[in-house]
């Protein structure tokens, strides 16, 4: 019977190694990395700056005090932004 219990355990301790083998971890989400956008800007409306990129495409983005900027842009430059992808500006410049 000694026998057996040893080999009991030893089932159960092989079998729990299999099924935590199989069970797929948690996928490590890779952190969203900011893009860079052209062009010009259009309007801003309190923390909304609105940017015609150099595809013609309309691009909204929030402006908060966390953006960096160089100095105060205003509608009508050219600007360069980095921005994240849900939008946020991390940084707003004049475009050279």
């Amino acid at each position: 019977m000694k026998g057996f219990g040893l080999w009991l355990l030893a089932s159960i301790f092989v079998m729990g190694a299999e099924i935590s083998a199989n069970v797929p971890m948690a996928a490590a989400q890779p952190a969203a990395s900011p893009q860079v956008i052209k062009g010009d800007l259009l309007s801003i409306k309190g923390e909304v700056y609105v940017v015609r990129d150099v595809f013609g495409r309309l691009v909204r983005l929030r402006v908060n005090k966390e953006t960096k900027r160089e100095r105060l842009v205003v509608p009508g430059e050219k600007v360069e932004v980095e921005m994240m992808p849900d939008g946020r500006a991390l940084s707003i410049k004049p475009a050279k």
